[in-house]
Formats: C-alpha cells, sequence, structure tokens
C-alpha cells in the first residue's frame, strides 16, 4: 500500500470518528458522498453530446458523478503520457487503438477489464481487436465504435448540378469536372499544420477499391508487400484527383477542409463515419450522406475500410476503481452503444442497436463489405509505422515530386526494420 493511500484511509478514519462523536449535534449526515470519477477525452467535437449521455447515467445513478476533460487530439497523448507517468492520471483514460494502445499496456498504466467488465462479452472481435494487448491477449479498453471510410457529399450542391452518386470511377471523374467548372471545388483536403492523417485517410477510402478486401491478409501473411503494384495503384490514384482538390491543399489543415464542406464551398470530402455527428452539430442545415468510393467497373462490389476507433481504459493508479469500473461496465452496454448512435451517428461498437439516422444508415449498410484499414490495423505496432512515412511523404507525391512507388518503397523498407508476417 502507497504511503498515499495510508494517509487517505487515515483521513477517512479520523472523519468517521468525528462523524461519530458529533452525532448528538448533527441532526442530519449525507448518506452517501458522490464519487467523482475523471474521464479524459481527445474528442472536443463531441463535448456536448458527451455530456448528455453522462447526465443521462448520473440520473440513474446519484452516487457517481463523471468530470469529463477535453484535449486537443494534438496534445492528448503527450498530455496523457505525461500525467501517467508522474501518477496524475485520470481514472478513465480515452485510448488510441492497436499499436497506439500497447505502450500503456507495456508500461502497466492499465488494468485488464476482462473480467471486470462483463459487457465486453456481447461486443464483435471487429470492436474489440483495437483494444486487446498484443502479446498477453487482454482488453484494456471497453470501445465505442466500430468507424469505416467513403466519401461524403453535398446532396444539394449534387442535385443542383444534376450529379448522381458516381457507379464508376470515370463517372466519379466526370462529377468532379462539372463540379470545378461550375466553381465548386469538388473534394475538400488538406494535410497542413499535422493533418497528413486526414490524407492518409483519403488513401484508405480508395485503397479496398482498388486492391481488395484479401490484400490485407496478403500483407499480414508476407505474400504481398506496400510496394506490390496494387497498393502503388491506390497510392497513385489518390494523387491523381489533386486537380479536384482545393488550390494550395498542401497548406489547407483538417479543420479549414472540413470547414469548406460544411459551409458548402466544396462538394465531397473523404473521411470517416466519425465525422457523420461533428457535421450535423456545425450545420444542421447541412443535407449530406455518403458513399463509397466507386470501381472501374460499375459491377464491381465496393469495399471500405473499417477499425476500431480506440477504446476507454481503467488506470491502474487510479483511486476511485470501484465507481470508474461502473461507468465503464455503462459504456461497454447497449444503453450507452444506442445513446452514442443517436446522439454522435457513429457505428457503435456493438451489434443490438437500432439505427435511426439516416446517414448512419448507409454508413451500417457499407460496413457490411469492409476489410481492416491497412496501415491503422496492421501496420502502427511499432516505429517507424507505415503511417508516420505515408504522412511525412504523401504531399511530396500528391505534387509530383516523388512517385508512388518512391513512397510505397519507402513505407516498405519502415515497417521491415520490425514486421513479421504470420506463418
Amino acid at each position: 500500500m502507497s504511503m498515499l493511500s495510508i494517509h487517505r484511509r487515515a483521513a477517512l478514519g479520523l472523519i468517521g470518528g468525528l462523524a461519530a462523536a458529533c452525532a448528538g449535534v448533527f441532526t442530519a449526515l449525507p448518506a452517501k458522498a458522490d464519487s467523482a470519477v475523471t474521464l479524459w477525452s481527445w474528442r472536443t467535437e463531441d463535448e456536448p453530446a458527451m455530456r448528455r449521455i453522462f447526465d443521462a447515467f448520473e440520473a440513474k445513478n446519484p452516487g457517481i458523478k463523471v468530470n469529463i476533460q477535453f484535449t486537443p487530439d494534438a496534445d492528448y497523448q503527450n498530455r496523457l503520457s505525461t500525467a501517467l507517468r508522474g501518477g496524475r492520471g485520470p481514472d478513465i483514460a480515452q485510448l488510441k487503438a492497436y499499436g497506439e494502445l500497447q505502450p500503456f499496456v507495456d508500461a502497466g498504466y492499465l488494468d485488464a477489464l476482462d473480467d471486470s467488465v462483463p459487457e465486453l462479452k456481447k461486443m464483435p472481435d471487429a470492436a474489440l481487436g483495437g483494444a486487446r494487448g498484443r502479446t498477453d491477449g487482454q482488453l484494456y479498453g471497453v470501445p465505442y465504435s466500430v468507424p469505416m471510410m467513403g466519401v461524403f457529399y453535398n446532396r444539394d450542391i449534387f442535385a443542383a448540378r444534376g450529379i448522381e452518386i458516381p457507379r464508376t470511377y470515370k463517372d466519379f471523374v466526370t462529377a468532379c469536372e462539372k463540379l470545378k467548372d461550375a466553381g465548386i471545388t469538388p473534394i475538400a483536403t488538406g494535410g497542413a499544420n499535422g493533418s497528413a492523417w486526414e490524407l492518409e485517410i483519403g488513401v484508405g477510402v480508395i485503397g479496398p477499391t482498388v486492391y481488395g478486401p484479401g490484400f490485407y491478409d496478403e500483407m499480414m501473411t508476407g505474400k504481398a508487400t506496400f510496394e506490390d503494384p496494387r497498393y502503388v495503384a491506390a497510392l497513385k490514384r489518390f494523387a491523381d484527383l489533386k486537380p479536384y482538390f482545393p488550390d494550395g491543399f498542401a497548406g489547407i489543415d483538417y479543420t479549414t477542409a472540413t470547414q469548406q464542406f460544411i459551409g458548402g464551398k466544396a462538394a465531397m470530402f473523404l473521411g470517416g463515419s466519425f465525422e457523420n455527428g461533428s457535421f450535423k452539430s456545425q450545420n444542421p442545415k447541412l443535407k449530406f450522406s455518403i458513399f463509397p468510393f466507386p470501381a472501374d467497373d460499375a459491377g464491381a462490389k465496393l469495399y471500405t475500410s473499417a477499425f476500431s476507433d480506440g477504446s476507454y481504459g481503467l488506470v491502474s493508479e487510479s483511486a476511485n476503481k470501484e465507481a470508474a469500473t461502473k461507468v465503464l461496465d455503462f459504456m461497454a452496454s447497449a444503453e450507452f452503444a444506442q445513446m452514442f448512435a443517436d446522439e454522435l451517428g457513429w457505428p457503435p461498437a456493438r451489434t443490438d442497436v437500432k439505427i435511426k439516422d439516416p446517414v448512419l444508415a448507409e454508413m451500417m449498410e457499407m460496413s457490411k463489405n469492409s476489410t481492416p484499414y491497412l496501415t491503422l490495423v496492421g501496420f502502427r505496432w511499432q516505429s517507424p509505422t507505415a503511417s508516420s512515412v505515408l504522412q511525412s511523404e504523401i504531399i511530396d507525391m500528391i505534387e509530383g515530386n516523388i512517385a508512388p512507388e518512391k513512397l510505397a518503397a519507402d513505407m516498405q523498407a519502415a515497417v521491415a526494420t520490425w514486421f513479421k508476417p504470420k506463418q
């Protein structure tokens, strides 16, 4: 037991003794003090919705207060790492998935939840994969969503220009040309100020259509590499869309790109399903939906990239584990999943949910034909990651300064230093 715990217990004992001694003086004492559970998140855009969800939880659990603290994504990992090293972390931490979770597991900062959160057993493997320790296979977080990727489009702009959802890549290019001729930016995107991850998502939108659903398994078993012509073709197809990006896209960041779409200045946005609720909350009048990136052949089956977005974990040094575990069990429940889908419009981590939002319904339909988001699920387990190389070089590739083959070769050389194919 730590000295802090000893002092805390001594203080509680003293308080209890004083309360007993003063029983004749005070007519009433609180039956039970509130347990304050601190929860950290990087999803600043979700703050109002998350607050409403936990207001409902607190109404049913009056002895627990959930104190949610939001930190912008760019600063979150550093803040969390620093706090955990110093023993000043939250009770519950929002955690990145897959390889970005593993360092926290290896450092012993998190408690395994397999036994303490029984609702986890009701979640599909697609959700749980990003919260599982790579070595021991235990679960260290409660997943909240399995997003997928696609092309968001402004329905009013499409209708006004007589554009239908493209059935082929040729149709997609024709639509982009028509929009450009009308003075409308076809695709909002950018990679400035640390947001090249958005460009990586663009590759994730296009990739499955080009390299096919079985490519991930081939990569995991060593039958294919990033230098495979199919992956190079996916990079090239993304670079070929440059004429339809905003002028000076390399100097535009993620926030500005989303505002171009939300404000109706751009007709499309290549993104993940986590954008749904954010777009709606920022512009309730925006009429939009989503479609999978089209293939060359109109009859081809279209696939989308999918992944476990992250989870919420119990910090090992939490002094409030009983209440925090109760919060986590709620976050693993069908009740939370339903509220999450209703409030945020994301595909929830559980499948026993009634989908009410039409855009989310389109996403759920697309997710039936999915493949793992290649660079995240497979190649962020150690450094250098495939993502770090892709993000650092993708603008040069789009600008024509390096060939797609060069980027693919650099990605392969990076992950070859640590990646071992499954036998």
